[in-house]
């Protein structure tokens, strides 16, 4: 596998050494420079024309997203960041990912996959990795008309709606996306979402209860909502198979 040239840019020592002992995990990456201020991130990163840049968006106040203008190269931009408001400019910049600190492996090793691994020809109804969720990826719904970035974990549930889906948010908005119930369950992280019927899908973090019901089916309760969700026989049976100690 071809070594992936990198420089790491973050105006804090100790997250420059976290970022490079996660990166020592993989073996396809070389860290060829790193800087802690806007000008060092510039020179080196157009002196080493790297294959790509981990980067802080705040750089002792000024915003990194300008110094791509700034580049004589361009390379994969992988943003880590305690930011989250400026995730709607680094995608329109393409970045590969928007990652929220604090990091994990995981989340880490998912950004790298995306540049590391040749994309092969998908048969149908299947997903290349790249293409699951993280619990705090920043993805891209319509809301009335408008495109927002949310958060993978604000998810609260989401419904089947004739042809499309009603993603539910934690903060009570609702985005109709034209996505099977399938398609959402490939994509989700199962440590966190957990299909229940044929035509929902729950935040496990968001369960207030779980009870038994009629003909071995269950019901279902999450927090602030009153209705409670029907789960089906096939699905209450892995539930219990799975969670119950």
């Amino acid at each position: 596998m071809k070594n992936i040239r990198t420089v790491l840019v973050d105006d804090v020592e100790v997250m420059l050494i976290t970022l490079k002992k996660v990166l020592a995990q993989f073996p396809n990456i070389e860290i060829v420079g790193e800087a802690s201020t806007f000008d060092e991130a510039r020179d080196v990163i157009n002196s080493f024309k790297p294959d790509l840049v981990l980067l802080d968006i705040d750089l002792n106040g000024l915003t990194s997203i300008d110094l791509i203008g700034e580049l004589n190269c361009t390379p994969k931009i992988i943003f880590i960041t305690s930011h989250e408001n400026f995730a709607v400019k680094a995608f329109e910049i393409n970045a590969v990912d928007y990652i929220i600190k604090p990091i994990s492996t995981k989340r880490i090793s998912a950004a790298i996959e995306k540049i590391s691994r040749p994309k092969e020809k998908k048969s149908e109804g299947t997903l290349d990795n790249d293409e699951i969720f993280q619990f705090d990826q920043v993805i891209l719904l319509n809301f009335d008309n408008k495109m927002t970035f949310i958060k993978v974990n604000d998810i609260n549930f989401i419904e089947a709606y004739g042809n499309y889906t009603k993603v539910n948010m934690i903060d009570g908005k609702i985005s109709i996306t034209y996505s099977s119930i399938k398609n959402w369950y490939a994509k989700l992280p199962k440590d966190i979402f957990l299909q229940i019927h044929r035509s929902t899908i729950i935040n496990l973090l968001k369960v207030k209860k779980i009870e038994k019901w009629t003909n071995d089916t269950g019901r279902l309760h999450l927090n602030d909502i009153d209705k409670p969700f029907e789960i089906s026989r096939k699905h209450f049976f892995h539930i219990k198979k799975k969670y119950k100690i």
